[in-house]
């Protein structure tokens, strides 16, 4: 391990393996490069950018790319904002990380803040880099910003006015949602949870469209419906057949920006006919008591579903919490009201949790309930291990990079990973975990920051 000043991003990188004796910490450092070749780049101007969206597209889509192990990363798309502290430091491990697993990543940046981030770039990270210039609509939360499809075009959700009440229409939905759920016998769940809009408010679609037309993909669509991209989730049952996970909020905003405002079957269709599948083919889901699905689940091996269990993180956090308290003499009296909060916290989105396993399940999907999004507490930082971006080197192995934690919280969700679920993974990365916090402090993590292209 080096030392301060001549320490690398990639010390800070933690990689758990799968081997013949079980799982083991292997120094990222030590593990084969090989070099990765960036695409060529042409810089696009403001006026070429909004020509191309206003561009009609009345070509079939493709289906769009599978966001389960199944997909082999090619190039990872990533956006740095100098007001997003973290964002330069996260594209400096991805480009590491593309090095051991076979991907060049794709920055973009505003033209005035361009070349001081290539220049702050480590060196090593800028050797599996290459920089773009983006003249539009702007933010770092790339996953959000539109899909690419299996032949390699680009379709990107509705671009609406700044001003469109995204937010209302979410919480007016809900509110019916539930009220539903609650005249059948059900407990109302509540909505007091984080809603869409953002990336709309930014229009960042054009972020993504920039990107695509700057490594030459021309084949671009815009979308009737209205899905961020952290809220469909697109893999493929057993025997081949595709399917979409879409959570509930975003086809009630779909529904709203088609004529008369139907109901969800009639957005279904428009998504299905938007993203290039069959209306059969996509899976209404309920928000897991978070804005986007890929907060709290990640697609696993094909036809499964790594969900989130909050009691299973509740009851870790009973003994870490009550393990803090064993080894400090201040503040014992606050035992009780932290391990309450805890308790509170792990019901409140279990409710949710156990509401969507029953939808999955009834879409004959295979669940694994998983430790895997820790609120932060006393005893721990705030984390997320399921919001992860994954697939397949070149050399067929599948692998993993989330959000750093804290050593034990690791280890765990890489056991869980490499042992306990079924879908072979054989690498797992953690992230400098000095940086989970900022992210998440604003609703996002890894997965959230990149856009893959096979």
């Amino acid at each position: 391990m080096r030392i301060w000043p001549f320490s690398s991003p990639a010390d800070k990188i933690t990689t758990y393996r799968k081997s013949p004796a079980g799982i083991e910490q292997v120094a990222f450092q030590d593990l084969p490069r090989r070099p990765q070749s960036g695409p060529d780049t042409v810089t696009i101007s403001s006026g070429q950018l909004q020509e191309q969206i206003a561009r009609k597209n009345d070509k079939p889509p493709a289906p769009v790319l599978a966001k389960d192990t199944g997909v082999n990363p090619s190039l990872m798309f990533m956006a740095h904002d100098p007001k997003d502290k973290a964002s330069l430091a996260f594209i400096e491990q991805m480009a590491l990380v593309g090095q051991v697993e076979d991907f060049h990543v794709v920055a973009d940046a505003q033209p005035q803040d361009l070349r001081k981030a290539e220049k702050k770039l480590d060196k090593q990270a800028g050797a599996n880099t290459t920089w773009i210039s983006n003249a539009g609509g702007h933010d770092s939360w790339t996953e959000d910003h539109g899909e690419f499809t299996s032949d390699g075009g680009v379709i990107v959700p509705a671009i609406l006015p700044k001003d469109t009440e995204i937010d209302s229409w979410v919480i007016a939905a809900r509110a019916k949602r539930y009220h539903a759920m609650q005249d059948q016998g059900e407990k109302h769940p509540g909505c007091n949870y984080a809603i869409q809009g953002f990336m709309n408010g930014r229009h960042a679609q054009e972020e993504l469209v920039n990107a695509a037309l700057s490594t030459g993909t021309q084949d671009i669509k815009l979308a009737t419906s209205y899905i961020e991209g952290g809220n469909i989730l697109n893999g493929h049952r057993p025997d081949g057949t595709p399917y979409a996970l879409v959570g509930r909020d975003s086809l009630a905003i779909t529904s709203r920006l088609l004529p008369g405002q139907p109901g969800e079957d009639e957005a279904v269709k428009q998504v299905a006919a938007d993203y290039g599948l069959q209306p059969e083919h996509i899976i209404p889901l309920e928000q897991p008591g978070d804005f986007h699905l890929d907060m709290a689940m990640t697609l696993a091996g094909p036809g499964q579903v790594l969900l989130n269990d909050s009691r299973q993180v509740l009851a870790l956090q009973r003994q870490w919490i009550s393990e803090h308290y064993k080894h400090t003499w201040f503040n014992r009296d606050q035992q009780p009201s932290d391990l309450a909060e805890a308790e509170k916290k792990a019901n409140k989105t279990a409710v949710f949790e156990d509401i969507v396993e029953k939808q999955l399940k009834a879409a004959g999907l295979e669940v694994f309930r998983v430790p895997g999004v820790y609120p932060k507490s006393v005893a721990n930082i705030q984390m997320n291990f399921l919001n992860i971006r994954q697939g397949q080197n070149d050399r067929g192995e599948t692998f993993a990079v989330s959000l750093g934690g804290e050593e034990r919280a690791e280890k765990a969700f890489a056991r869980t990973l490499l042992e306990e679920i079924p879908a072979g993974y054989d690498r797992v990365h953690f992230l400098d975990r000095s940086w989970t916090a900022e992210t998440l402090h604003f609703n996002g993590g890894i997965k959230c920051r990149t856009k893959v292209k096979s």
